[in-house]
C-alpha cells in the first residue's frame, strides 16, 4: 500500500483519501498497512533477565501478553530518549 500511494510513511488519512471504502470496513486491514512500514527490533533476553522482565510487566501491568510487553518496552524507550537526547 504504502508503496502504491509512494508514500514511505504512510497514514490512515492517507488510505482514506485513497481508498474511503477500506477505512471503513477493514480498519484491522488498514491498521496493518499503516503499521507495516514502522521499524520493527527483535530483543533477545537471557534467561534471568527475561524472568525478571516477566515478573516486573506482571507486576505493573496486571499480566504479560503482548500489549503489556508493548507499553512497557515504549516506556523504557521514552526514558531512555529522554535520558539520551
Amino acid at each position: 500500500m504504502s508503496e502504491w500511494l509512494a508514500k514511505p510513511r504512510l497514514s490512515e488519512e492517507d488510505i482514506r483519501k485513497a481508498q474511503p471504502s477500506l477505512v471503513k470496513y477493514f480498519p484491522m486491514l488498514t491498521r496493518y498497512f499503516v503499521d507495516d512500514q514502522k521499524m520493527r527490533v527483535t530483543v533477545v533476553f537471557d534467561h534471568d533477565k527475561a524472568d525478571k522482565f516477566k515478573a516486573a510487566v506482571t507486576k505493573v501491568y496486571g499480566f504479560f501478553g503482548p500489549s503489556t510487553i508493548h507499553k512497557a518496552a515504549d516506556e523504557a524507550l521514552d526514558a531512555w530518549l529522554r535520558q539520551h537526547s
